[in-house]
């Protein structure tokens, strides 16, 4: 409104939005089974956030790409190939592939942020244990499947409801939301990389030692010296 620009999310995209990731993400992170690192983890002080430092960092850094990323491409598409299909399609604006591409990337960014959020303490291994939870697998690759579906193949019907082109993407455009989604990914390895260079720099008695609560005896502010 400040800038006189239409936002490009609708509220039919961001109650979509709100489905995947309140609802199918939630079911697929909580299926995750445990893990033998995480039966063996010592117990966590009571007093300590429920937010570590490290999630922190990936949580605002994460975004932070994000936001500019969608503002950069609110501003800046001239350089996005076949905006037009036809001649008379629009450039930018509700119906025009410069929106869709908005929503689009929005939502795969989502999903592949996903992957991310099973591990917290700054992994770098994703994928590990994939295989043993097929109904993340299914909600993952399904969410995916949907979006295909919307912004492709049903575009011709939902146009005016979601306000989305009537033909769809191209391969390029397609190619750059994949790969702009798959960014999310990029972006946590590396903030986990410079935590951990950050650690590794710092002196021994400067490291932040892990509170650990007792597994037998009072708690630590009652502990005796």
């Amino acid at each position: 409104a400040v800038v006189n620009i239409h936002c490009p999310l609708t509220v039919l995209h961001l109650l979509w939005l709100n489905l995947i990731m309140d609802s199918a993400a939630s079911i697929a992170l909580a299926s995750e089974p445990p893990t033998d690192e995480l039966l063996e983890r010592p117990p966590v002080n009571r007093h300590d956030s429920i937010i570590t430092k490290q999630m922190l960092m990936n949580m605002i850094g994460v975004a932070a790409y994000e936001v500019s990323l969608m503002v950069g491409l609110l501003y800046k598409y001239d350089w996005i190939p076949d905006l037009q299909a036809h001649p008379t399609d629009l450039v930018t604006g509700f119906k025009s592939r410069h929106y869709t591409m908005l929503f689009n990337i929005f939502v795969l960014m989502q999903v592949f942020n996903e992957y991310n959020s099973r591990f917290l303490r700054g992994e770098w291994k994703i994928w590990k244990g994939l295989n043993k939870n097929p109904l993340y697998l299914v909600i993952s690759i399904g969410t995916m499947f949907f979006q295909v579906i919307m912004v492709q193949v049903a575009a011709p019907v939902l146009t005016h409801a979601l306000k989305i082109h009537p033909e769809g993407l191209s391969w390029k455009q397609w190619l750059i939301c994949l790969m702009f989604g798959a960014g999310t990914l990029m972006v946590q390895q590396i903030l986990n990389r410079i935590r951990m260079l950050v650690l590794w720099l710092m002196p021994e008695e400067a490291k932040p030692k892990e509170e650990v609560m007792p597994l037998v005896g009072k708690s630590p502010e009652t502990t005796p010296e």
